[in-house]
């Protein structure tokens, strides 16, 4: 896993809906989280949460409280749920895990890295984030510059990350997609857009 902070950062001016989903506090099996049937009933719940949310809205899924997940679980309910928001099934809607660093997490690691995804990860709430999963070093760089920053420009992300403005809103794009951070796009004088990107935890 890799930290997204270097510094502690002020929290992004803009509210955001958050909801918390804890998944040993559902009718899923308790603490022990096995099965893709157990997954999918999860996946389930979590997606109507997420449709429940407004847009730039977070769901914070803890599973603090499980004591083991196996892969097929983790698959199921977490690697689905994120290619489905990948996909762009729920719009600009942000799913962040909240967990301990633990063996727990190594299926959800799998799954994710299988798929070529990843998820933002905190240890509790307002906790610093990394992310959990696998993507290409150039997108944890930029991710990284955002994460840092809490909102950023387009143009000031590119002075910092030395690149120009379209590989630059590229690169953020695709993050975005992931559900990594939020993306605001605005109007700028003359006529044109100017793009803001934020951290999502």
């Amino acid at each position: 896993m890799i930290s997204l902070n270097t510094v502690r950062i002020d929290p992004v001016p803009e509210k955001r809906a958050q909801r918390v989903f804890e998944v040993a506090g559902g009718n899923f099996g308790g603490r022990l989280m096995v099965t893709r049937r157990a997954g999918r009933a999860v996946r389930e719940a979590l997606a109507e949460a997420l449709e429940g949310l407004s847009e730039n809205g977070t769901l914070y899924v803890d599973t603090r409280g499980v004591e083991m997940m196996d892969y097929s679980f983790a698959d199921e309910a977490l690697g689905i749920m994120a290619s489905r928001i990948a996909g762009g099934e729920y719009g600009d809607k942000h799913l962040v895990l909240v967990e301990e660093e633990r063996d727990l997490l190594e299926n959800v690691e799998a799954s994710l890295r299988q798929r070529s995804l990843a998820l933002i990860r905190v240890n509790e709430i307002g906790g610093e984030p990394d992310i959990v999963g696998k993507i290409p070093d150039h997108l944890v760089d930029t991710l990284k510059a955002i994460y840092d920053a809490g909102s950023i420009t387009n143009a000031a992300l590119a002075a910092k990350l030395g690149l120009n403005h379209t590989a630059c809103n590229n690169r953020a794009t695709k993050l975005a997609k992931l559900g990594l951070i939020h993306r605001r796009v605005e109007t700028a004088a003359p006529g044109g857009r100017q793009y803001t990107y934020e951290r999502i935890a």
